[in-house]
């Protein structure tokens, strides 16, 4: 579904009108659920995908590290407790890292702060993985996980060569972006203050080759590959009636 999905972002760009208008077109010639509140501010797509539904939002932020509105991407997998894995840009690590520390020093905390999002726990409580392969990756993302090796095996590869490719475009300016594997869901978030296709089937290729390499590495684990770590906070919030699911979805 998601290949599918990217083609027809691709066609959509030929649609004359622009902004939502050409995002609602798009998606009523997918045969997509598409829902924009009344302001015009916010809009949800549902898409079938893997027996799951594949929900792209785009809207205020749900994160204070994101200024201006956030597009987000989620897709239940179902993945093993192994796959705990976190890419963003390497400014926005840099910059978190740099706030958790402030944080702890100031307030003179000894333990990790349950309050906080799981993009800034994870700095702290797992290992980063080495990206001296690709010196781009390197200098562009950081990446970690509870498990190097399958962190290692998850960035390099489609994904690692598809967030290369998006240094080009989609995140030239680096703007804050996060591709995050936990509780058996693989979710995307941007910063992105007008959603286009352009940018978008961008977004869906990024998504597609991390969600395929975490499908195929969940493939090649023993059973019983790994459990969950305690991280207690919700990566996804549902502030208005938009995030009612659909009449039928799962």
């Amino acid at each position: 579904m998601l290949s599918s999905l990217k083609r027809w972002w691709a066609r959509s760009t030929d649609h004359a009108t622009d902004g939502l208008d050409a995002i609602e077109a798009w998606a009523g010639q997918a045969g997509l659920r598409y829902r924009r509140d009344e302001d015009g501010l916010r809009f949800v797509i549902e898409a079938p995908s893997a027996g799951q539904t594949l929900r792209m939002e785009w809207g205020p932020p749900q994160r204070s590290y994101i200024a201006g509105d956030e597009l987000r991407i989620r897709l239940d997998l179902n993945l093993p407790g192994a796959m705990q894995l976190l890419a963003m840009t390497r400014p926005l690590m840099e910059r978190l890292e740099h706030e958790t520390f402030e944080r702890y020093t100031q307030e003179a905390q000894t333990i990790i702060d349950m309050s906080h999002p799981e993009e800034m726990r994870w700095l702290a409580m797992f290992p980063k993985i080495d990206l001296s392969f690709d010196k781009v990756l390197q200098a562009r993302y950081g990446v970690l996980g509870v498990n190097t090796v399958l962190g290692m095996a998850w960035i390099n590869g489609p994904l690692g060569e598809q967030l290369v490719k998006s240094t080009q475009n989609l995140l030239a300016r680096e703007d804050p972006f996060v591709l995050m594997a936990m509780r058996g869901k693989m979710y995307l978030r941007l910063q992105l203050a007008l959603p286009a296709p352009e940018p978008l089937s961008q977004c869906l290729a990024v998504f597609d080759a991390a969600v395929q390499s975490a499908l195929q590495l969940t493939g090649q684990l023993p059973p019983g590959g790994g459990e969950w770590l305690p991280t207690a906070s919700s990566s996804w919030l549902t502030p208005s009636a938009l995030d009612e699911p659909a009449s039928g979805s799962t």
